[in-house]
Order: C-alpha cells, then structure tokens, then sequence
C-alpha cells in the first residue's frame, strides 16, 4: 500500500481563505449599510469606508475587526485627519457598526 502524500499546507490554508471570503456578499449591502448608519447614528459614510464596516459586521473574528479599523484609519489619514483622529473615529464607527447602539450625547 503506497503512503498517501500529504496536502500542501499553503493549499490547505488557500482554500481555507477562499471558503471563509467575503467576496460573495451581495453589492446591494453597501448602499443599504450607508443608509443604515445615516438614520442610526447621523453619519455619512462613503463607499470606501461602508466596505470595510459591511466586512466587518459581517465577518466573525477580532482581527477582521481591527483590519477595517486600519483601513478605514488610513483613508481618513489620506483625507486631512489626524491620526489621533482617525483611530478614534475608526473604532467608534466599527464598534457602533457592529454593537448596533448609537452615541446618545
């Protein structure tokens, strides 16, 4: 009986990733997360940044979390924020995402 060769470990981990993507998730979630935010919290979010808070709440796991909140750092970095900023708006815009409660001042 011939030893069975065992699976590449990348391949393992390739098909692994491409199970768990989130590249099925419908276009229409976008546009309708922006509306989401827009009457939940009185923020207007652009496309760019309503991606990465669809990925987010959509995804399970604290490391797909803390990747949008750099992504979305960095674009609000590239458009004039500071970065103390940024960071702060970053996570309050995921942790509002995914929590479903509102800043109530």
């Amino acid at each position: 009986m011939p030893l069975e060769r065992r699976k590449d470990i990348n391949k393992i981990i390739a098909a692994r990733r491409e199970s768990s993507n989130l590249r099925n998730i419908p276009d229409i979630l976008v546009p309708l997360w922006q509306v989401k935010i827009r009457e939940r919290f009185g923020i207007d979010v652009d496309r760019e940044i309503a991606k990465y808070i669809v990925l987010a709440a959509h995804e399970e796991g604290t490391w797909k979390k803390q990747r949008a909140i750099r992504k979305i750092q960095s674009l609000l970095n590239e458009r004039g924020i500071s970065v103390d900023n940024s960071q702060k708006m970053a996570a309050d815009f995921i942790r509002m995402a995914i929590s479903g409660k509102g800043t109530e001042e």
